[in-house]
């Protein structure tokens, strides 16, 4: 009866709200090899992994990253060239601290990637931005953004948090 249908109503909820973190954790994995990819010895410390996601999961950022007519030249710059796109990494940071965790233990369990003295390494190569159908448009935006990623990455952490005034 009516009991049974509300238990149905409340698994499809549960089952959603899991496919989306499925969903999520899997493009987050997607962000964090993209990341590292072109990341300095192919590694990057938890501080600036935990920014890949709030800047790649932003489609007006991953907009101006994705763009190879952009010239990228610092964080600051870029903030002042697009201060729209950039008003809600801070907030972004929050909502998506618990993503971002959940991402790196899995990419690590996936055998992608290796915790080593606090910083990440890529190890394996998963998602393969050749083969653009396979991954999906917003997976493949996100491989395009990786190398002006990676020039942002470059600054120190510090600055990169006062910049995007997340605090901690």
């Amino acid at each position: 009866g009516s009991a049974e249908n509300r238990l149905d109503e409340g698994l499809g909820g549960e089952i959603q709200i899991m496919s989306t973190l499925s969903t999520n954790e899997l493009l987050g994995a997607v962000a964090l090899q993209t990341a590292l990819q072109y990341a300095p010895d192919r590694r990057l410390p938890l501080s600036k992994a935990f920014l890949v996601l709030p800047l790649l999961f932003d489609r007006s950022i991953r907009k101006i990253l994705k763009d190879q007519r952009s010239a990228i030249v610092s964080c600051k710059d870029l903030i002042l060239s697009h201060p729209e796109a950039f008003t809600t990494v801070s907030a972004r940071f929050s909502d998506l601290s618990l993503t971002s965790l959940n991402t790196i233990l899995l990419a690590c369990e996936m055998g992608m990637t290796q915790l080593v003295n606090s910083e990440i390494v890529l190890e394996k190569v998963f998602f393969d931005d050749n083969k653009p159908a396979r991954v999906g448009k917003t997976a493949s935006d996100i491989m395009g953004a990786g190398p002006h990623l990676a020039t942002l990455l470059r600054e120190p952490a510090v600055d990169l948090y006062q910049t995007f005034r997340i605090a901690l």
